[in-house]
């Protein structure tokens, strides 16, 4: 299992209610939902939440699986205290004190990454109400492109130090849950979801869009408030093991990754240091055997099959590089070879499949010469 399924292994447990285990005495996720909407009922009589058609009912065949007794599903835009849409198309400055929140600011790697977001020109702030600038735990879905739609990341405080306001743009969608809720649930919830999400955009290959009608409607499989936040304490608790898991299973794939060419590295280094086989004296020495290998040079050099050479230097001890077994030697290639030496580089006349081949470095592959596809 990779460390990613692992996660979503996890995540999965978690949104079925299987993580950590159901406690009457915590209530029900109906008593929490009746708190929710009376909670959201007065923010609406304060005018600082604006009523919505509400949504249509969850039918069974919509629930995508089993859920506890004491849970129950709900629509995302149920549990939320500012409404579900993109933010605004930007004008941009070279400076000002509002930052803009763009897509790439919510990182591949999960972490938010304000240095990339760029100045709103400040002429233009009467287009953003107060509830347009983004708070501490607002959950961020990207909206838009293909390798970042649906991504999910969660804003805080603390990644903005210089402590600037900041704005979405309009290719983010924003998630400001109410305060009855826990935000790290809920975030872990939409993680898990974001897969899902990254299959669901619509529009053309090159712009696909997840519409802020689509994130409204995400069934919501919510628990008592208690239980939300041991399921987070669990999760909190398993995702630093996986982290360990992952630079394991890292090291691993790049070791498996390594091996053959290691091994086969390996062999041959333990090979030509005599370490591969054991030595047996009745099989004599390579003095002998060099003797046998000069004295047939000669022969071949008096019949005129070999040219005389120069005789090589001396093979000195620096030269040596490792140790080899008390009956090998060291000798120069030369020494045991008919011929080294270059060929002549003009390309032979082409003479048709029954030809001889004729090898050029093109040929040479990693298991020897390709004699079937060279030329003849």
């Amino acid at each position: 299992m990779t460390p990613q399924e692992l996660k979503n292994s996890i995540l999965q447990l978690a949104i079925q209610g299987k993580l950590v285990e159901q406690r009457p005495e915590e209530g029900t996720a109906q008593e929490l939902y009746a708190q929710i909407q009376a909670e959201k009922q007065r923010l609406i009589k304060e005018g600082k939440l604006k009523k919505e058609k509400p949504l249509p009912e969850i039918t069974e065949d919509e629930k995508p699986f089993e859920i506890p007794e004491g849970w129950m599903w709900v629509r995302l835009n149920d549990i939320v205290v500012k409404p579900i849409k993109r933010g605004k198309s930007p004008t941009y400055t070279s400076r000002s004190d509002i930052l803009v929140f763009a897509q790439k600011c919510n990182t591949k790697a999960g972490y938010i990454d304000l240095s990339l977001a760029q100045y709103l020109d400040e002429s233009k702030l009467n287009k953003y109400p107060p509830e347009e600038f983004m708070k501490d735990h607002d959950i961020i879905i990207n909206s838009t492109g293909n390798g970042t739609l649906g991504r999910v990341g969660i804003y805080h405080n603390s990644d903005n130090p210089r402590g600037l306001q900041v704005v979405p743009d309009s290719h983010v969608t924003i998630i400001r849950t109410i305060n009855l809720l826990s935000y790290s649930f809920v975030f872990y919830v939409l993680k898990y979801y974001q897969p899902y999400m990254e299959k669901i955009g619509s529009g053309s290959t090159n712009q696909t869009e997840l519409s802020a009608g689509v994130i409204k409607e995400l069934l919501f499989p919510l628990p008592p408030l208690a239980e939300q936040k041991r399921i987070v304490a669990k999760i909190e608790e398993l995702l630093p093991l996986v982290d360990r898991y992952e630079q394991a299973w890292t090291k691993l794939e790049d070791f498996n990754r390594r091996f053959p060419e290691d091994m086969k590295k390996s062999i041959l280094q333990q090979a030509i240091q005599g370490k591969l086989v054991e030595q047996r004296p009745e099989e004599g020495t390579a003095q002998e055997l060099y003797a046998q290998i000069q004295a047939e040079k000669q022969r071949l050099i008096k019949e005129g099959k070999l040219k005389k050479e120069k005789p090589l230097p001396e093979i000195a001890e620096d030269e040596k590089p490792f140790e080899i077994p008390e009956g090998w030697m060291w000798c120069r290639l030369e020494s045991i070879s008919y011929q080294i030496g270059d060929i002549d580089h003009k390309m032979p006349t082409a003479a048709g499949s029954d030809g001889i081949p004729y090898i050029s470095p093109m040929d040479f592959t990693r298991n020897g010469i390709d004699y079937d596809n060279a030329k003849k």
